[in-house]
Parts: C-alpha cells; structure tokens; sequence
C-alpha cells in the first residue's frame, strides 16, 4: 500500500455578493435607535429646530456606518482551507484564507466555524473558537480555525461565518462559507502492550535487542527484553519514560503489526488504537515493519512515508461485515 496521507485539498473559490451579506442592528445599535426616536419625537413636540438637527444628523451617522459596514465584507473572496491529519482527540487546525480584492482594507473580521442544526448552547460555545484578522488592500491573509477531533476518519469545517461590527459597534454583517476540505484524523495512539518483535531481523540475526557498537543514533521507548545496559539513565533520572540507547549498526528488525496481535484488546476502536500506537513507536525507533488488517495489508517498509500510509490505513478502516 503506498497511498501517503497528504493535506487536505482547499474548497473551491467563493465570493461574497449583495445577496450573500446580510445586517442588522446590534444590542448597542438598537439602543442608539431608541434615542434616536426620542430625540425626534422630543423635536417635534417642542417644533425644536436644534432637536430635528441632532437627530437628521445622527439618522445620516448611521446611514454612512452602514454602508462601511457593508462594504467591510462586500466582495471579499474565501480559498477554502487546508488542515494536516491529527490523531483523534486532538484539535484539527483548518487554516482558512481570504483575499481582499479591494483597495480598502478589510478590519475587525471575526471567522468561526458555524455548523448547521446546533442549538443556541451550542452555538455560544462555537463562539470560542472565533478568531479575529484583518487583511490589507488587495492582499490575502490568513486564520487558522480549530475544531475538536472525537473520532477518526474523514472530518471537515463545514459551514462557517465572517461576521463584523467595523466602524461603530451599532450594526453587524455577517456571511456565511461552505468549506468542504476535509481532514484526516487517525485513531487515538493508546494502548499498554508491547511492540511484537519477530523472531528473525532484517540482517538474520538473532540478537533483537542487542545494543550495537556504532555511533549513537537516538533514544527510543524500552521493551521488554532490552537489555539493562542500553537504558538512557539520564532521561529516567530526569523523571522521563524509560528509554533505551540506539546506536548505527544495530540490526534494523521487521515487525508485523497484525490484527491477530490484538487480538486480546476488546473492541475494534481499542484495537486500532493499539495498532496506531505501534506504529508510531516502530516509527520512532527506525524499525521495518507491516501493517496487517483483516482485507488491508501494508507491506514491510520505514520511513515517514510509510508510516503516514499504514495510519491512513487505521483512520479508514472498515470492518468486514
């Protein structure tokens, strides 16, 4: 199997339009209309030339904010977005960009992803993950959206919303984005069983575990069987995992990390989880090794390469059925 996890494609080009920018007035706005009635209902009754002044005079503050706010979305451009693949559990960074094709500058922008049927609750809690940017005329930028990964396979955005209150806080405009880019999430690395060496190394020795006699190339997790003298006693004595010494000319071991292996964890996704976190640690320690499935098998091979092809593999498993 040599399909490699690379980022997600970006979403197709969006514009913004009239059709697609709506306003309405803010909590502050709605206030500041209130007054603005009074003050004009206060001139008429009193036929006070300065009372009409003041409130036409505000009327046309309101006009003109308007329109900036408008055009503060008006016409800006989204490129869709990119996340690379996290493990389950973990945030997947979407990083959205924008264009400003216009030669005034684009403030006070508030982009957060805005999924369709949640409820207000929800939705108040979306607002965290809000992050504010501004772009420069004719120009792009941009911001880099987190969401929260609780299974693996595939996952996107969605929908999202760019809203903003720019210049005086009394009107919103906001627009929505569909981003379609999709993110890989892997399973969860979890699991407490050690790797499964083979009997048998790449170079036919015997020695498994042996420490070898070259120059030092790195740490990685103990197993069992290492041998006492290859421990890393600095990194215990930093209160660290235990760790054993690597050194080049070690003989490199082919592992297969098969399905019958777990066999004694309960459950498929425990069993991926054990499975991800093998390789991931057969990754780290530089070891040959094969991913075997039930109908999925990922011949023996190193490298980030593969290693990113055999949890491409786990994060879309599907069991017989």
């Amino acid at each position: 199997m040599s399909v490699v996890a690379a980022p997600a494609a970006r979403s197709r080009e969006q514009r913004l339009d009239r059709r697609r920018v709506y306003i309405f007035p803010t909590a502050s706005g709605v206030t500041f209309g209130a007054m603005l009635t009074v003050i004009l209902i206060g001139a008429i009754n009193y036929d006070n030339a300065l009372g009409y002044l003041l409130a036409f005079l505000l009327f046309g503050l309101v006009m003109v904010a308007m329109l900036h706010t408008y055009r503060n979305l008006n016409g800006l451009v989204f490129h869709g977005a990119r996340a690379l693949p996290v493990h389950a559990g973990e945030d997947a960074g979407f990083e959205c960009r924008f264009e400003n094709v216009s030669p005034l500058p684009r403030l006070a922008l508030r982009v957060g992803p805005w999924p369709r049927g949640l409820d207000r609750q929800a939705r108040r809690f979306m607002l965290r993950a809000e992050r504010g940017m501004d772009i420069a005329p004719l120009s792009s930028d941009s911001v880099t959206l987190a969401r929260l990964t609780d299974r693996r396979g595939w996952m996107s955005l969605g929908r999202l919303r760019v809203e903003s209150v720019y210049p005086l806080g009394i009107l919103r405009t906001w627009a929505y984005f569909e981003c379609d880019s999709p993110c890989l999430v892997y399973p969860a690395p979890r699991g407490h069983l050690p790797l499964p060496y083979a009997p048998t190394t790449a170079s036919g020795q015997s020695d498994l575990h042996g420490v070898g006699s070259g120059e030092f190339a790195g740490l990685r997790r103990y197993a069992p069987g290492d041998p006492v003298r290859a421990i890393a006693w600095k990194t215990l004595a930093q209160e660290r995992e235990v760790m054993v010494k690597r050194f080049h000319g070690q003989g490199a071991m082919r592992l297969t990390l098969s399905w019958a292996a777990v066999s004694s964890v309960a459950g498929l996704e425990p069993r991926l989880s054990q499975l991800c976190r093998w390789v991931l640690d057969a990754h780290a320690a530089g070891h040959s090794y094969a991913l075997e499935l039930p109908g999925v098998f990922c011949a023996h091979g190193r490298g980030r390469e593969h290693r990113d092809a055999c949890l491409r593999a786990l994060a879309l498993y599907e069991a017989p059925a």
